[in-house]
């Protein structure tokens, strides 16, 4: 699994500058490590020296998902040192290959990457030129063996290590007790102001009730996301939609606005809320399950419902029991949005017996919970 393989990202990154910088420069290879180990052998050239790993401050505490915890968010700075065939990095040859080698790091800004370890990034990695003053090279290359060597400085950043713990999900809370106030009082404005919707967590099939200011028989419909739905009822004061159980929309949380017709034909658009579509998870079944010789057993499930996230969609699957959840998987959707499924792979099998099955998609939690025999 991606997520799994996360914890190989720097080594990744490393890989990833060495493939591209051999393709798009005239250098012959692109050696990982100290620069005077690379003097050893013939250029022309490059070599990579990470010589320092920062935690992204800005991303510190940035989970993928609620209810797990914070990924580690780094920062990788690098030197890369230009050489020529007779092994110099200070000629106009060697200088000419690294003008190559920061115009190839330059061209690959804002990569996407497609090995296993960074793909799951949720950002794209950034590369930015850094100063490489006489201090910062003179520090690096220090020692009896070593001399100056001109090189460019650079970081890459944010590269992703994600937690290999399980997150912290637990059951949905369906009642806090009798409703509460009617919201905070607005000032009105032409057109609609929305005020709360009920329900705020939304399976497809529901009818959708908006309150708010203005709400009369001139709103024509509600836009869900990108969806529209024609209004069913209008009382005083709210509206009502039915999201179809054939909606295309994906699970999760989607801006809800009220569409409204002027006399002159002109729409009019309220202010957003917030409503989120849950998935509605029916059966979660096990298969192709294998002992590992231990007791434990690895194997697949398969989860059947209606809008349980497509092949876009950040889809969990956790294993609960007795109190907390024994595993979490991604999974992976369809375009029909009705089948999902999880692997439990070979490196962490389950303890045989029967769990509780909870899946998230784009953060929103589908009530049931179907149970399982794993064994």
């Amino acid at each position: 699994m991606p997520l799994e393989q996360s914890r190989t990202a720097i080594g990744a990154v490393g890989e990833l500058l060495r493939t591209r910088l051999t393709a798009r420069t005239s250098a012959g290879a692109v050696d990982v490590g100290r620069p005077e180990a690379a003097a050893g052998s013939a250029g022309p050239k490059f070599n990579l020296f990470l010589y320092q790993i920062d935690i992204d401050g800005h991303m510190r505490n940035l989970a993928l998902d609620q209810g797990q915890d914070a990924p580690l968010w780094l920062v990788l700075r690098y030197l890369i040192t230009a050489y020529d065939d007779g092994q110099e990095s200070d000629s106009v040859a060697a200088h000419e290959l690294l003008g190559e080698g920061l115009l190839a790091l330059q061209e690959l800004n804002f990569m996407q990457p497609t090995m296993p370890p960074l793909m799951d990034n949720p950002q794209s990695l950034k590369i930015t030129l850094d100063s490489a003053d006489v201090d910062l090279l003179s520090k690096v290359m220090q020692g009896t063996d070593e001399r100056y060597r001109i090189s460019a400085a650079f970081q890459v950043r944010p590269v992703m290590i994600a937690p290999s713990e399980p997150p912290a999900y637990a059951p949905l809370v369906l009642t806090v007790g009798p409703p509460g106030n009617e919201g905070v009082e607005v000032i009105p404005s032409m057109g609609p102001t929305l005020t709360r919707l009920e329900p705020e967590q939304f399976e497809a099939g529901s009818t959708l009730t908006v309150h708010g200011i203005e709400l009369t028989s001139a709103v024509q419909e509600l836009l869900v996301g990108d969806q529209r739905y024609g209004i069913t009822a209008a009382p005083a004061n709210r509206v009502q939609a039915v999201i179809p159980a054939t909606t295309t929309l994906s699970p999760g949380p989607h801006a809800i606005i009220a569409v409204s017709l002027s006399a002159s034909g002109r729409q009019i658009h309220s202010n957003a809320i917030t409503g989120t579509l849950m998935p509605t998870l029916v059966t979660a079944a096990p298969s192709a399950l294998v002992p590992d010789g231990g007791g434990n057993l690895s194997g697949s499930l398969t989860l059947t419902g209606e809008r349980l996230g497509g092949a876009n969609d950040a889809i969990f699957v956790a294993f609960y029991r007795d109190g907390a959840v024994q595993l979490m998987v991604e999974a992976t959707g369809g375009v029909a949005q009705n089948t999902v499924t999880a692997t439990v792979g070979v490196d962490e099998p389950l303890p045989p017996g029967r769990y509780r099955i909870m899946l998230r998609a784009n953060g929103a939690q589908a009530l049931n919970m179907p149970e399982v025999d794993w064994s």
